[in-house]
């Protein structure tokens, strides 16, 4: 059976990620993965991943972890994408399943964070169905923001 596992990113599998594809929907709502890889180099905050199926690349994701920040904020993932040839398969749900459980290994990690577009409605759908509750609360960019609570 296929393994999902979230794996640094590195020059092996950078330009994989560069080559991921979205669905037509989905380009003007996620940032694409190279504008992502540079921002990570200069967030240090920023930790860049590969989502990789077996040995293929499948997927890109970010997390970003900020100390001084409360309690709520401190453990985030702005970025999370799977490819479109490899989306609604459960891949996606498996490969989040794996970001908040590494994410939970922190001791400080009490809630995990991440925002979409309001009327992203199945992104929406999809993070609400690994538990994240939607707060109301919107970013400065305008997205929702939603808060899953982890459990120790």
């Amino acid at each position: 059976m296929a393994q999902i596992s979230i794996q640094e990113l590195t020059v092996k599998n950078m330009y994989a990620c560069l080559n991921l594809k979205l669905a037509e929907d989905q380009v003007a709502r996620i940032a694409p993965n190279v504008y992502s890889i540079a921002e990570s180099k200069v967030h240090s905050n920023f930790t860049p991943y590969a989502i990789h199926l077996d040995d293929e690349v499948i997927g890109f994701v970010i997390t970003e972890y900020d100390p001084d920040e409360i309690e709520e904020r401190k453990h985030w993932i702005p970025r999370f994408m799977i490819d479109v040839s490899y989306q609604r398969k459960g891949y996606g749900k498996e490969a989040m399943q794996q970001v908040i459980d590494m994410l939970n290994k922190n001791d400080d990690c009490h809630y995990i964070g991440l925002s979409t577009e309001p009327d992203n409605y199945s992104a929406l759908r999809f993070y609400e169905s690994l538990g994240f509750i939607n707060t109301g609360e919107l970013l400065e960019e305008s997205e929702t923001i939603l808060l899953l609570k982890v459990s120790r």
